[in-house]
């Protein structure tokens, strides 16, 4: 715990402390009527509470700097400060101990040993100088709190209906034994409690060492990923022309706009635009993802009518899903209404599911499209039979540049596809998962908020 938040804790125990004062006071003259001096009882517990005010509103604005090394003028300023704040409550706190157990039997009564309570505190808030210190003033107090009493030079308030004629104070060895108890027990409450808060700040110092280098650490890995978005975002984007020139000397090449070429020739040439295509593909999907982090979807924003959207990817393939005998289906709600989306984004999204949804089925399969609305959401769902995923799989789902190993071999991506996915749908506040199942099938789930913007749908 902070140096100031003791201070703080320090000031509200003392709430309590007078809260609890009172009510003792008051049962005390009330109650069991002992001959105490109430009038002054009640001036000390109003004093307590004036300082305490005063301290609690010191402490409730000031600022210690403690988040500042402690070699540092604002941090060192803001702990002398602390110390003195400290002294400060416990010396008054004293004094007003002292005054009221004055008042209420003086060494007669059990309470002197909340004495014990303020050494506490100073092993606590002080250095060990200042808890010796403060265990000789206490030691003083409660040897003056006797002594003066049993030799008159203050007036003792027996409480007689407690003790009836029994006289305490007319024994010495009670007037001195009883602060020699005190101190003693002060003095091993002391070495006790410094010994325990010695190891706790000692623990708390290699936890403060250990969390600054773990956040230099972090400092230096945020930088280095920033760095290296940067540079990937670059060498993406300035990949993408020379990758564009090229495509399209290869589709001249296969229209025979640059002559005839042997068959040989013409098969190296195909896969040259094949492996042309999937580096296209790849350097689309980096810039992409580095488009959508820096947050540039909320600037496309406008009224969209995501149902189209949805039509137009699934009718993309429509004819890729024929040829591999796959059968796609597509069901919509005609009541959704137009959201505020980015139209682009959102067909970037249903795309990239629909295609993975048609690539990872079989032969045979079937893939399931539907949109509709749910509870103030338009919801979105991509179900295919296809190979599925294990749980290992799915925690993976999402990461930048995961592929699952057993797609690696057979099927062709960058890693980044469900990703961007992912980041599309936040920047529209919704959300997206999947469930699955090895052999069975994945569904993906897209729900979007319909939100105050949105608007009915078209006659």
């Amino acid at each position: 715990m902070a140096f100031s938040a003791h201070l703080r804790l320090f000031v509200k125990a003392r709430w309590l402390a007078i809260a609890i004062s009172t009510l003792g006071v008051l049962v005390a003259q009330f109650m069991f009527q002992l001959c105490f001096h109430y009038k002054a009882l009640y001036i000390i517990i109003g004093a307590i509470l004036c300082y305490n005010i005063g301290f609690w509103l010191f402490l409730r604005d000031f600022d210690f700097h403690e988040n500042q090394c402690c070699e540092s003028r604002e941090g060192m300023d803001g702990w002398r400060i602390g110390c003195r704040v400290a002294w400060m409550q416990i010396v008054a706190d004293l004094v007003a101990l002292f005054a009221m157990l004055h008042f209420s039997g003086g060494l007669e009564n059990p309470l002197v040993i909340f004495f014990t309570l303020h050494m506490v505190m100073a092993t606590i808030l002080l250095e060990l100088s200042g808890t010796i210190i403060v265990a000789l003033i206490i030691t003083a107090l409660v040897f003056a709190l006797g002594i003066t009493e049993k030799i008159g030079i203050l007036e003792h308030f027996h409480p007689d209906r407690i003790y009836g004629d029994f006289e305490a104070l007319d024994s010495w060895l009670f007037v001195l034994g009883a602060p020699a108890i005190i101190l003693v027990m002060n003095l091993c409450l002391t070495a006790l409690t410094f010994f325990m808060m010695r190891a706790i700040n000692e623990r708390r110092d290699m936890i403060l060492t250990l969390s600054l280098q773990l956040e230099d650490k972090n400092q230096k890995l945020i930088s280095l990923d920033s760095r290296r978005k940067q540079t990937m975002a670059v060498v993406s984007h300035d990949l993408k022309s020379p990758i564009d020139a090229v495509n399209s000397y290869l589709i001249m090449m296969q229209e025979g706009f640059l002559g005839d070429f042997s068959e040989k020739q013409m098969e190296i040439i195909k896969k040259c635009y094949t492996r042309l295509k999937r580096l296209r593909e790849f350097v689309s999907d980096v810039l992409d993802w580095q488009t959508i982090e820096r947050g540039d979807v909320q600037e496309e924003m406008a009224p969209t009518q995501l149902l189209d959207i949805l039509q137009e990817a699934f009718e993309e393939y429509v004819d890729t899903a024929a040829a591999k005998q796959v059968e796609l289906n597509l069901s919509g709600d005609s009541a959704i209404p137009l959201v505020n989306a980015d139209a682009k984004r959102m067909f970037q999204v249903f795309d990239n599911l629909i295609s993975n949804a048609v690539k990872y089925t079989h032969r045979g399969g079937t893939v399931r499209v539907s949109a509709q609305i749910e509870k103030e959401s338009l919801v979105f769902r991509i179900a295919d039979s296809g190979i599925g995923m294990n749980e290992e799989e799915m925690s993976h789902l999402f990461e930048d540049f995961y592929r699952s190993p057993n797609v690696k071999g057979t099927f062709e991506g960058t890693g980044l596809g469900l990703t961007v996915v992912q980041r599309i749908i936040r920047a529209h506040h919704g959300k997206v998962w999947a469930e699955s199942e090895p052999g069975k099938g994945t569904t993906f789930t897209v729900v979007i908020p319909i939100g105050r913007l949105s608007q009915p749908p078209r006659g």
